[in-house]
């Protein structure tokens, strides 16, 4: 089952955003800290009374094993930038356990209903490159490489 978090689930989303963590510090260790220091009680509660912001948990069996934050962005017009309004997945994370379900998929489907409810007309996300399970996981779901961040060390 897929639905709104809640405040009680603050233990079982660090639990999930440490995993996280840890995950991206080991791909990424020049940019990502490992820490345990992942959601605070007051950033929760922030972004559950965010119109802006959505964070679904997946439960099975009434334990929380997958987790989804994400936004809509409203961009305005610009003499470069057209107007639009998109939804942007900011962290999407499946216990181990319970991984190649299709919890992922869910998680992600909630949050496109969701999304266009809020008139936003795309999802977009950022993956590492070296992540190449969630790469085809992703490009499953009908994601398409858009754009490539390109980074040069200068220390």
């Amino acid at each position: 089952m897929i639905r709104k978090a809640r405040g009680q689930d603050w233990e079982a989303l660090v639990s999930l955003f440490i995993i996280e963590n840890k995950h991206n510090a080991a791909l990424a260790p020049d940019t990502v800290r490992e820490t345990t220091e992942v959601l605070t009680v007051e950033e929760l509660d922030a972004i559950l009374v965010d119109d802006n912001s959505a964070l679904f948990v997946a439960e099975h069996h009434d334990t929380v094993v997958g987790t989804l934050l994400g936004n809509v962005v409203q961009v305005d017009c610009r003499r470069w930038t057209a107007p639009r309004c998109y939804s942007y997945i900011e962290d999407i994370v499946v216990a181990p356990r319970t991984r190649r379900q299709g919890i992922a998929q869910k998680l992600v489907a909630h949050f496109e209903c969701w999304a266009r409810a809020k008139k936003a007309t795309s999802v977009e996300l950022h993956v590492w490159p070296n992540n190449a399970d969630a790469i085809r996981c992703y490009a499953k779901m009908g994601f398409i490489n858009k754009q490539l961040l390109l980074s040069k060390r200068i220390d």
